[in-house]
């Protein structure tokens, strides 16, 4: 079950709101030593503000396999701050109705099949979120294979914003764009098998205003 949580949520929906952080953790800390910041066993960073909103793949409703942030560029980017050699035209950072997706992970400790399903699931979040809140454009950074076997083998098409280059341990990060249309909508649909997966969370933001 993928859920669209903010801090609007956080006396609904505590377990996940914090479970997602604890996953970072093991997954960004734990596993590969990102050298960011936590407490007590949970990761953030800057870009965790009221701005962000999460998207929270869970099977029991309390514990998070897989999560995605996304925040409007204009209340803060990451790429912008820390990585705009990777972005060859910089007036993105500028555009209106541009949305940031970072932090994205699944739980290793998964099955293949159930990682498999909560990719495809973040994926096509990605695209309901941007079609509900008029979304133009969601970028990001990512290693380039997880760019194809996630994003790409969902269905969606990519526009890379620049070269790739190594960052820490991964060999190619590259910067890209979903553009947010609803023919996205439908070629994910077709890869995956997957629609309305947030259609019960996003009817009260509908009045959201980027």
């Amino acid at each position: 079950m993928l859920k669209l949580i903010s801090y609007k949520e956080i006396s609904t929906h505590s377990d996940l709101f914090f479970s997602q952080f604890q996953l970072r953790h093991r997954e960004f800390i734990d596993r590969q030593s990102y050298e960011v910041k936590s407490i007590d066993g949970m990761e953030f960073d800057e870009y965790d503000s009221l701005a962000a909103h999460y998207l929270v793949f869970t099977q029991d409703g309390r514990t998070v396999l897989g999560c995605s942030r996304l925040t409007p560029i204009g209340l803060g980017c990451m790429l912008a701050d820390h990585f705009p050699d990777l972005v060859e035209d910089k007036s993105i950072f500028t555009a209106p109705r541009v949305w940031e997706g970072t932090r994205f992970c699944i739980d290793r400790r998964l099955p293949a099949e159930t990682r498999r399903v909560i990719c495809q699931s973040l994926a096509v979040g990605y695209v309901e979120f941007g079609l509900a809140y008029g979304v133009d454009q969601i970028i990001g950074l990512m290693p380039t294979l997880i760019l194809r076997s996630v994003f790409e083998r969902a269905g969606l098409t990519l526009e890379r914003l620049g070269s790739p280059r190594a960052i820490g341990a991964h060999a190619r990060i590259q910067a890209a764009a979903i553009p947010i249309r609803p023919w996205q909508r439908d070629q994910a649909d077709a890869a995956t098998g997957l629609r309305n997966l947030l259609i019960s969370d996003i009817r009260p933001f509908r009045d959201h205003v980027a």
